[in-house]
């Protein structure tokens, strides 16, 4: 349970850099850096994982 609500988590920080880069491609004509991409990337993997292991444990407990 903890690794779903791990997910979630992860999910509003994606979220919220996502809003981030919308709001600075509107204003300023910017687009996100290499850092920002890399840090996208690694949040969709760790709620991959934090999934896939948190349904495990849901399914294996049951």
């Amino acid at each position: 349970m903890i690794n779903i609500l791990f997910a979630i988590f992860l999910f509003g920080v994606l979220c919220a850099i996502c809003a981030k880069g919308i709001y600075r491609a509107i204003k300023y004509k910017q687009s996100l850096s290499v850092k920002e991409y890399a840090l996208l990337t690694a949040l969709v993997i760790g709620i991959m994982i934090a999934l896939y292991t948190g349904g495990n444990s849901i399914i294996k407990n049951n």
